[in-house]
């Protein structure tokens, strides 16, 4: 009996374990072979699969070698922000998804080219309404787009102005001592963004409390930054590093810090006080309507998802404003000469903003060679058509944007050079209106496009009211993918007063 039961006991382990491998012989090695033998058939080419970490490698190995050293002064920077993928297209020529066409085919069916399976970085880092899907997101984005409309942007300028003017006095201190002094643009557009973010999108937190959830933020993305080249492991979440360790306890600390401030507001409103019309605001009057569907925790998430990629997307792309503002000196006096007809000495106002073409085709043009987000991926679970093509299911398709951005074949031959006159009817009303991703497109386009926008115009217009900026000495130019394009070194310009 005893020698029996343990036969079947055997048998039915045998069994598991056979199916489990089955299992992981289909998942990690015949149904990838399967998909590229079909994605071969219909045209694509690329490396043969590589079970488990792919290309991963690969990937990191030429972004470890572009980033170690700055480059030169020069907006041709698409082959060191996305070196691998500028490699293949170098190798294989342009693929389909570079195809303005396909690309707004993909970002206008949200619903069968979805995001991909959500990792717990982009958990971290964002959450919220950037990586829900279906219902989730749909039931999100109603409830937050109210918080963008172009009426509450308006009112959110006074806070822009003053924040800036706030950063500006720190300068002051120093240009009254001496005619120029250094800056490090990248940590002051940091604080920049992310108080005026506070200032607005979440009225009412002491400053304080802003600057406790500021410090911990940078920590989350110091810590991110130092385990870029873990995220090829397998489990890489589970590790026991000490980068992980300080991640996870500064992403609690902001979560708690969050869950104060969202349970204090409530309170109050509970208590009659007036909802001032933020986005923490209408958020809570959608929790408090039980046909919403909308719980304290989804506020919570969205809190948190707004304190990272609202501040973080408009400082990087401020950041890069500022650097060619500060290389192309003529185009800084041509803006400056606008914003001073438009508003003269005054603080900028709502009214004038409209009037400020040439700014806003400079930031259109900065938002082209550096955009914020470099690449956009999607996927799809089943075999779907896509232009002339079917798809196999199970493939996740790659938007480099910042290759689509710096393709002869879409903008012309003058796509390396910085001419913001290509924006000179406005990108809305111009033939590039199409294949202009820096916001992504389609239903699921950046909902903060228009604040961002509105931000970095009005933060131009204040600093060239006043001040004359120009490279240091000391830049070195080297943008770097990370999540976001960054200024791998900073961004140090000399400030000077206008005479």
């Amino acid at each position: 009996m005893d020698a029996a039961i343990a036969s079947i006991v055997f048998s039915v382990l045998a069994l598991g374990i056979l199916s489990y491998t089955i299992k992981l012989a289909n998942k990690y090695w015949f149904r990838p072979k399967q998909v590229e033998k079909r994605l071969r058939d219909i045209g694509f080419g690329g490396n043969p699969y590589r079970i488990i970490f792919g290309d991963a490698k690969d990937v990191e190995g030429m972004r470890a070698e572009v980033t170690s050293k700055p480059m030169e002064l020069s907006d041709d920077v698409a082959s060191r922000i996305l070196p691998y993928h500028n490699h293949l297209v170098q190798k294989y020529a342009r693929i389909g998804i570079m195809d303005p066409a396909l690309v707004k085919e993909i970002l206008s069916r949200p619903n069968d080219f979805r995001k991909p399976s959500k990792d717990q970085m982009a958990e971290v880092l964002v959450g919220g309404l950037f990586t829900s899907e279906g219902n989730v997101w749909a039931k999100h984005k109603k409830v937050l787009n109210p918080s963008f409309h172009i009426e509450k942007i308006k009112n959110m300028v006074p806070s822009i102005v003053d924040s800036c003017t706030e950063m500006m006095n720190k300068w002051n201190v120093s240009l009254d001592a001496k005619e120029s002094v250094e800056v490090d643009m990248w940590p002051e557009v940091e604080a920049l963004t992310f108080n005026i973010m506070c200032n607005t999108l979440v009225v009412g937190r002491s400053i304080e409390e802003t600057q406790k959830i500021y410090k911990l933020r940078v920590k989350v993305n110091q810590q991110a930054a130092k385990l870029a080249k873990l995220m090829i492991f397998p489990g890489w979440w589970n590790l026991p590093t000490k980068e992980l360790k300080i991640l996870k306890e500064a992403h609690r600390e902001i979560g708690i810090l969050i869950k104060q401030g969202v349970t204090k507001r409530l309170e109050a409103m509970k208590n009659g006080a007036s909802n001032p019309g933020d986005m923490l605001g209408l958020m809570l009057e959608a929790y408090q309507d039980e046909t919403s569907g909308f719980t304290l925790e989804d506020v919570i998430e969205e809190c948190r998802s707004f304190h990272f990629i609202g501040p973080e997307s408009t400082a990087r792309s401020l950041v890069w404003v500022l650097y060619v503002l500060s290389h192309y000196p003529e185009w800084q006096e041509k803006a400056r000469e606008e914003i001073l007809q438009v508003f003269g000495d005054q603080k900028p106002n709502v009214e004038g903003l409209s009037q400020l073409k040439i700014v806003t085709m400079i930031v259109y043009e900065v938002l082209r060679l550096y955009p914020p987000t470099s690449m956009v991926h999607r996927s799809i679970s089943k075999d779907t058509k896509l232009g002339d093509m079917v798809l196999p299911g199970w493939v996740q398709i790659t938007i480099p944007i910042t290759l689509m951005n710096h393709d002869p074949d879409i903008w012309g031959e003058d796509v390396k050079q910085f001419k913001p006159e290509r924006f000179a009817e406005g990108v809305f009303n111009s033939k590039m209106q199409s294949i202009f991703l820096a916001f992504a497109g389609g239903p699921r386009k950046c909902i903060g496009q228009s604040m961002a926008m509105v931000t970095d115009k009005f933060v131009i217009a204040t600093i060239l009211q006043r001040y004359i900026l120009e490279l240091s000495p000391s830049y070195l130019h080297a943008p770097k993918h990370s999540f976001l394009l960054i200024p791998q070194h900073g961004m140090k310009l000399v400030v000077r007063k206008r005479v």
